[in-house]
């Protein structure tokens, strides 16, 4: 099917239309893997990526969980 622009230009229908597959997955993906966390972990880690510092009892806790978290991907 061919679509018309508004300069008169003729283009494919499915030459317009995004490849869903190829920013779904990986997002997907990564919501699976955020969401199997604890959520106190998660808070942490973008309390780190943000740069704030830790207390101490979150800073044992953050590495704690994340030498789990490694273990789980070897």
């Amino acid at each position: 099917m061919l679509v018309e622009d508004g300069e008169g230009n003729k283009t494919e229908l499915n030459q317009l239309l995004a490849d869903d597959n190829a920013d779904f997955i990986p997002r997907l993906e990564a919501k699976l893997i955020v969401e199997a966390y604890p959520v106190r972990f998660i808070q942490l880690a973008y309390k780190k990526y943000a740069g704030y510092s830790f207390t101490d009892s979150e800073r044992n806790y953050f590495y704690r969980e994340l030498k789990k978290a490694q273990k789980s991907l070897v």
